[in-house]
């Protein structure tokens, strides 16, 4: 029986947090607090936004059991419940700058895409072909293309030139 990708994937953080769980009980002056962390952002990219909020809160309460679970006593009870939170605060801000990071990768991801749609080059030979029937070498491409380049406004002022000022960016809505 072929168990199905999605669940190997659950299963897989299943075992990752067992296995992390297991070495920070064992290795009581050793810390293992990066390997959480990891466990969090490969359940954010790989799983999605709910399963890694999931794996923060796990992560966060393995690491208090483990702790406690040593023998690491706090003079305080409180410490414990604090030292949790901070991790668990940790955890999600990791959650969310993976989630920044692959937004920005999607990002580029589309433009890129868009550039090659309008930009053909042959991978054998390097040989170009922009929106006009035939190839050319991308020797012959760089040294025939115009150099398109703006001024910002404060370098057009200070140096008129032909070249126009950059006009400025609406934002964004």
């Amino acid at each position: 029986m072929k168990v199905p990708k999605s669940a190997r994937k659950y299963l897989w953080l299943a075992v990752l947090l067992g296995a992390v769980f297991w070495l920070d009980l064992i290795s009581y002056e050793v810390s293992v607090g990066p390997l959480y962390l990891l466990i969090v952002a490969y359940a954010r990219w790989q799983m999605g936004l709910k399963t890694s909020l999931f794996a923060s809160m796990a992560c966060a309460v393995l690491w208090a059991l483990a702790d406690y679970g040593a023998g690491h006593r706090f003079s305080h009870r409180w410490m414990l419940l604090e030292n949790t939170g901070v991790r668990l605060f940790t955890y999600i801000m990791v959650v969310a700058a993976v989630s920044i990071y692959q937004r920005a990768l999607e990002a580029h991801r589309r433009r890129l895409a868009m550039l090659e749609r309008l930009l053909s080059v042959c991978p054998g030979c390097g040989a170009i072909c922009v929106n006009q029937p035939g190839w050319h070498p991308s020797s012959e491409f760089h040294r025939d293309s115009p150099r398109v380049y703006t001024l910002c406004p404060t370098c057009a002022a200070t140096h008129p030139s032909d070249a126009p000022a950059n006009p400025p960016r609406a934002a964004n809505r």
